[in-house]
C-alpha cells in the first residue's frame, strides 16, 4: 500500500501532467476539490495536501470563497522578480550575487533530480530538449525552452524551495536569454549541454550532470557580466 506522502507527490505530478497536456487553463478556476480528488481517485485529505504542495511551488492559488485557480507561470514570481531583475542589472555586485546563486541551485537540482527523477521526470526533460532541437533557427522559441528545461530538473529535484528559488532566477534572466543566443555557435553548444545534462540524470550520475551544469553556466555569466560591465 502506498503511504500517504506518496499518493499526494502522484497527484502533484498527474495534475502537472494534465496542466502540460491543456486539461486546465492558466488564470482559470479549477474545478472543484470533489470532482478533482474523484478524477485523481484519492480522498479529499490528499488532494488537499497535494492543492497545498502546488500553492507552495506557486502552481495554483487560493482564493477564499471563490475556489483555486491555476497560476500562469509568467505570474508566479512577477512581483518579485521585477524588482529582483531591475536590481541585478543594474549592479555588477548584485549581479555576481546571483550568478553565485544559480550555480549553487542549480547544480544541487541536478543531483537531487539524478537520485529522485521518476520516469515521468525524464520525459518532461526530454520534451523540452526536443522543443529546443525544433527551434534552433527561432532565437525566442529555443530561449523559452531551454528556461522550461531548467525549470524541469527543478521539479524532478523533488524539493519545493529550490522549486521556487529556480523560478524566481530564471525570471531574473528570462528576457536576456534571447539576445545571448544570437552569438555564432552558441545554441548549437547549448544544446549539446542539456543532452549530456540529461543524459547522466537519466543514468543516475548526479556528480557528472552537476559538474555539466557548473560548465554550462559559465559562459552565459560571463556574457551577462561583460555586457554589464560595458554599459558603465
Amino acid at each position: 500500500m502506498l503511504k500517504r506522502t506518496s499518493l499526494v507527490d502522484d497527484v502533484v505530478n498527474a495534475f502537472l501532467k494534465d496542466v502540460k497536456e491543456g486539461r486546465y487553463q492558466y488564470g482559470e478556476k479549477l474545478p472543484s476539490q470533489k470532482f478533482l480528488s474523484n478524477h485523481y481517485q484519492v480522498s479529499l485529505i490528499v488532494l488537499r495536501e497535494a492543492l497545498s504542495k502546488l500553492s507552495a511551488i506557486g502552481m495554483v492559488r487560493f482564493h477564499q470563497g471563490k475556489g483555486t485557480f491555476l497560476v500562469d507561470s509568467q505570474d508566479r514570481t512577477s512581483e518579485v522578480s521585477s524588482d529582483f531583475s531591475s536590481l541585478i542589472f543594474h549592479d555588477i555586485n548584485n549581479l555576481r550575487s546571483i550568478v553565485e546563486a544559480r550555480q549553487v541551485v542549480e547544480q544541487k537540482n541536478c543531483y537531487f533530480a539524478a537520485e529522485r527523477r521518476t520516469e515521468e521526470d525524464l520525459k518532461e526533460i526530454n520534451q523540452t530538449i526536443e522543443k529546443m532541437d525544433q527551434n534552433l533557427p527561432n532565437y525566442n522559441e529555443f530561449a523559452k525552452w531551454d528556461l522550461e528545461f531548467h525549470i524541469s530538473l527543478a521539479k524532478a529535484s523533488k524539493n519545493i524551495a529550490l522549486q521556487k528559488i529556480t523560478l524566481l532566477l530564471i525570471d531574473s534572466y528570462r528576457n536576456e536569454v534571447p539576445k545571448f543566443y544570437q552569438i555564432p555557435g552558441v545554441i548549437e553548444k547549448v544544446l549539446q549541454e542539456h543532452i549530456d545534462i540529461y543524459d547522466s540524470i537519466r543514468n543516475r550520475k548526479g556528480l557528472d550532470a552537476s559538474n555539466t551544469m557548473t560548465a554550462h553556466l559559465e559562459l552565459p555569466e560571463k556574457v551577462f557580466i561583460e555586457k554589464l560591465n560595458s554599459q558603465k
